[in-house]
């Protein structure tokens, strides 16, 4: 089976599981191409996954410590309008750019579609192009219309009505809806048909089959969610084969009392070394040990104590079950790996997306009280790190979950749904 793995934009950690799924395709025996920004193909292919490489510029203007410095506000109107006037500025160019290389990507044909929630508006077309199945795959419960999930930010209740579904469809407006259209005749050849952008169906009226990449042990599926979503757990990217851990790191983990872990990824707060400064104050006044994963560029620490080991980059599964307790940025992957190794956590969100998920996994009871990164101090960070190591329900809650999880094969339940979805030809048979 031929299958290419759509995701437009996003940081490192959203592409991640992405590349997980199709490196699990590939495992499986099938052929899977990573559809992605172009910085990225370095990341692929450290797990021999084929790569289609997209226009990065978006990407890059979102990773800009400019733009991250405004996400660290994106609660505010203003930020938001300031973060969507400098995303549209590069529209013109951008967009239609990446469309016709997102068609490039399918030129040798494929059995299978798959795509993230960035690109559903489009990338479907591509798959009525090739007369092949598609499937939406979301690691957010927003994307199907229920009484329990909202189709907007957050995870709160919601009634199920008409503008529910419009929310949930978000119609292109003018201008992208003139380029796609124009898109959709001139490079793809498709003749118009009335709502071409809404992806929850094929040309066909078959529902497109959704795959969730989250764990039903920590978003509960909706009663009144179809048959056609499938909810597999969290894709995690297993550690390369070849890596081995720095010998720096094992003497520091094997030399003293079980350490913690700090790490905000890929976020970036306006000063590193302010905030390696913030963190090692707030760890040594806890009376802890920590492994600072400093990521790519939110946490710099120049002159470490010894009681602080610093690493560029370590794989959370290979770390998580040798600290008693993670500290980090709120990113799904990262409190995903903690709730598989039964972590007591602590959340300092840069984001909205990033807030929903610590406020929801401090619901679950395995998190202190999250912070929001603007808002941290030295004194609120190691209370939180004295809270989640000290807390014996957080440690009990965690651990309990963890044993849940320990059944699951996310991985490769999601590749026998993709399976059976190419085989029935549509979703209303998957």
């Amino acid at each position: 089976m031929k299958v290419l793995v759509y995701v437009t934009d996003g940081s490192r950690g959203d592409v991640q599981p992405y590349l997980a799924l199709a490196y699990a395709l590939n495992r499986a025996g099938h052929t899977a191409t990573l559809v992605g920004p172009r910085l990225y193909g370095d990341f692929a292919a450290e797990f021999d996954v084929p790569f289609a490489p997209l226009n990065d510029e978006l990407v890059r203007l979102q990773s800009s410590p400019e733009v991250r410095g405004l996400y660290l506000n994106n609660d505010d109107p203003q930020v938001q309008r300031r973060l969507r006037e400098s995303t549209i500025a590069l529209f013109p160019r951008v967009f239609p750019l990446m469309m016709r290389e997102m068609w490039d990507a399918a030129s040798d044909g494929a059995d299978l579609i798959v795509y993230s929630p960035s690109s559903r508006q489009v990338t479907h077309q591509i798959a009525e192009r090739l007369g092949v199945p598609h499937v939406l795959a979301s690691l957010y419960p927003h994307h199907v219309v229920s009484r329990e999930y909202s189709p907007g930010p957050g995870l709160q209740p919601t009634a199920t009505n008409l503008e529910d579904h419009a929310r949930v469809n978000r119609p292109l407006e003018p201008p992208l809806s003139d380029w796609v259209g124009q898109w959709r005749t001139d490079v793809l050849g498709l003749a118009p048909r009335d709502d071409y952008t809404d992806f929850r169906t094929d040309v066909h009226g078959n529902p497109t089959p959704v795959l969730h990449g989250f764990s039903p042990h920590v978003l509960k599926p909706a009663a009144d969610w179809p048959e056609w979503v499938h909810t597999t757990g969290f894709w995690t990217l297993p550690r390369r084969p070849d890596w081995q851990p720095p010998a720096e790191l094992v003497r520091f983990l094997e030399q003293g009392p079980t350490p913690i872990s700090v790490g905000f990824g890929s976020m970036f707060g306006g000063d590193p070394e302010a905030t390696g400064e913030l963190v090692v104050e707030a760890v040594s006044a806890a009376g802890e040990r920590a492994v600072v994963v400093e990521g790519w560029g939110g946490i710099r620490v120049v002159d470490p104590p010894e009681n602080v080991m610093v690493v560029r980059d370590v794989p959370y599964d290979w770390l998580f079950p040798r600290v008693r307790a993670a500290v980090h940025a709120g990113g799904t992957g990262t409190y995903n790996a903690a709730l598989v190794a039964g972590l007591p956590q602590m959340a300092c969100p840069f984001h909205n997306e990033q807030q929903m998920w610590a406020d929801h996994v401090h619901g679950l009871g395995v998190s202190a009280p999250p912070v929001k990164f603007r808002e941290l101090t030295a004194e609120a960070l190691r209370s939180g790190i004295v809270t989640a190591t000290t807390d014996p329900a957080i440690a009990r809650n965690a651990q309990r979950l963890a044993e849940k999880l320990s059944p699951e094969s996310p991985l490769e339940d999601a590749v026998r749904v993709l399976e059976r979805v190419r085989r029935a030809g549509s979703g209303r048979r998957a």
